[in-house]
């Protein structure tokens, strides 16, 4: 893990963080000083603002935790389909399933967990219907709709590029004096997303001994935890050298 990727993501975090703080300010000031607003539309955008301050405030002190990216689009994109702010929304719960499966989190059972993922959003929409009428809700639809398309098409632009990017997976040298085969071997299956319970009963060991060990080596890669090491080492093959092939690497 290169200490860049952890500066990039920390001003994400700070602009992600200034932006939403002026949004808090502004959805204060019109809770207070607009009492024609629609009071529901007032409560939704307070609620989602002040959300998203609290976590881009903990994504600043931990600018990876890329599950809290995916926590905070989902929520955003629900009280923005509630706020009848329709193509962002239908864009923060795409951004949000990405961040999962950069995550890790939708590596196993994902024709299940997605439509499960999408029961809130679609709620949220059927919440909207009722609160604006049919007109407005058609209207609605067709901007989602809309959105989805355009993502869409942005997709087909980046999926060469991606599998492009896949398809030469990078390899990353480690040190035979910190890291052993053993070390590789739990590191390649977690990266396929096995849990550590299934590690720990294939080598007849505690769960706890497996999660131990597993913390040391995500120390030694730079990284904070299960969900960081998923997110940056994606594609790597891990490859045991000596320390003199690791600094040339």
């Amino acid at each position: 893990m290169e200490s860049i990727d952890r500066k990039i993501w920390k001003r994400a975090s700070t602009i992600g963080l200034i932006f939403t703080s002026v949004c808090l300010v502004i959805c204060l000031i019109q809770y207070y000083c607009d009492p024609e607003a629609d009071t529901f539309q007032k409560i939704v955008r307070l609620s989602i603002h002040f959300l998203a301050v609290n976590s881009f405030l903990f994504l600043f002190f931990n600018p990876l935790s890329f599950n809290i990216y995916a926590f905070l689009f989902y929520f955003y994109g629900c009280g923005n389909f509630l706020d009848n702010g329709n193509i962002l929304g239908a864009i923060c719960i795409s951004a949000s399933l990405v961040f999962l499966e950069n995550s890790g989190f939708l590596k196993n059972r994902r024709k299940l967990k997605i439509p499960c993922l999408l029961i809130i959003p679609f709620s949220c929409i059927i919440v909207q219907y009722f609160h604006t009428g049919k007109l407005i809700f058609l209207l609605s639809v067709f901007y989602i709709l809309g959105s989805v398309y355009i993502l869409y098409l942005i997709w087909l632009l980046l999926v060469p590029k991606v599998e492009r990017a896949y398809s030469s997976k990078s390899e990353k040298i480690i040190s035979r004096e910190k890291y052993t085969d053993r070390d590789i071997e739990f590191l390649e299956r977690v990266l396929k997303g096995e849990k550590y319970s299934k590690i720990a009963s294939l080598y007849n060991i505690s769960e706890s001994s497996v999660k131990a060990q597993m913390i040391e080596l995500y120390h030694h890669l730079g990284v904070n935890s299960r969900t960081e090491f998923l997110a940056f080492c994606n594609g790597c093959t891990f490859i045991l050298g000596n320390p003199e092939e690791q600094n040339n690497g």
